[in-house]
């Protein structure tokens, strides 16, 4: 298999025993035909790990397979990069234990990156599947498919700071432009907004007009525990690498997005009563010389630690 052709995809499950062999089966099924698979599972407390290991004898053909088994769960950003630490491939992607690759993605997405050798990854649609079994496109498209929005990569940077443009797992990145970055920060709790944003500030960043993935949504995945109240883990991640959008900044513009995105997780943090997180987020916008009605409101708020958590839970 030649090294500038090869994919490799390094599936990390935790606790999917309901979704983890379908996800192993779509890698299977992907038509590009130079890729190789890394399955770990994290330190899973269900049936995973015997699912994956009967799944490897009886079903993985032959798709180049290698597992790692962890007893205990490890930090997932740390985890990965162990894992790329072995990769010897072109490209790369990071792939949940619960999600699933359409036949072509791999393909598609190769084809893309490869207009531009210096892109750092390349993005795509996805089906988002939500918990009461509703589906529904990432990107807003019309009824004959077609985006209702031009996705705009000159400014990625900027709108990547003010708002999720990217749906993390359809991306393909180009392996030796990670491994140079240092992969994902390990003393982060969550990878997608850190590295996104590194990456961006600095590489092309390609889009693939299809979709790839089918994204599920479900009380489980880590996205669900993003505010979770008083104890969320995810906020002081979002802190941190708020603080490193203010070093990386160049623009007005730039810190105008910052702005607006420390509105929008303040607003989060105070009504799960994440009061330190809050603060740390006051203090960037104080620095960035943020300014308004809702700020100062926000500031008052968290000064007086009003815990209406309870409501939060109730309507979200």
């Amino acid at each position: 298999m030649n090294t500038s052709d090869k994919v490799t995809i390094i599936c990390i499950a935790f606790n999917h025993q309901d979704w983890i062999e379908e996800t192993l089966e779509s890698v299977k099924m992907q038509d590009y035909y130079a890729k190789e698979l890394i399955i770990v599972d994290n330190g899973s407390e269900d049936e995973t790990k015997e699912i994956i290991k009967k799944w490897v004898n009886q079903s993985s053909g032959r798709l180049s397979v290698q597992t790692v088994f962890y007893e205990e769960t490890q930090p997932y950003c740390q985890l990965f990069n162990d894992m790329l630490a072995k990769v010897n491939s072109q490209f790369v992607v990071d792939l949940s234990g619960d999600d699933v690759l359409y036949p072509d993605h791999l393909s598609k997405s190769v084809e893309v990156l490869r207009l531009d050798p210096k892109a750092a990854f390349v993005f795509s649609d996805a089906y988002i599947l939500e918990s009461e079994g509703i589906v529904k496109t990432f990107y807003r498209r019309s009824i004959g498919g077609e985006l209702e929005e031009e996705i705009e990569l000159g400014t990625i940077y900027e709108t990547l700071i003010r708002s999720n443009l990217i749906c993390s797992p359809t991306i393909v990145f180009n392996a030796p432009i990670l491994i140079k970055e240092g992969g994902y920060d390990s003393s982060l709790y969550y990878e997608d907004f850190d590295i996104q944003l590194r990456l961006a500030r600095t590489y092309p960043i390609l889009f693939s007009n299809h979709i790839g993935v089918l994204k599920r949504k479900h009380s489980k995945s880590l996205s669900a525990s993003q505010y979770q109240r008083y104890q969320s883990k995810m906020l002081p991640s979002t802190v941190a690498v708020c603080r490193k959008i203010q070093q990386m900044n160049r623009q007005d513009s730039e810190n105008k997005a910052l702005g607006i995105r420390i509105l929008y997780e303040l607003k989060h943090g105070l009504w799960s009563a994440n009061f330190q997180a809050a603060e740390d987020l006051i203090t960037i916008g104080n620095d960035i010389k943020l300014k308004g009605l809702k700020f100062l409101l926000f500031k008052f708020w968290a000064k007086r630690r009003w815990d209406i958590s309870w409501l939060y839970v109730k309507i979200t």
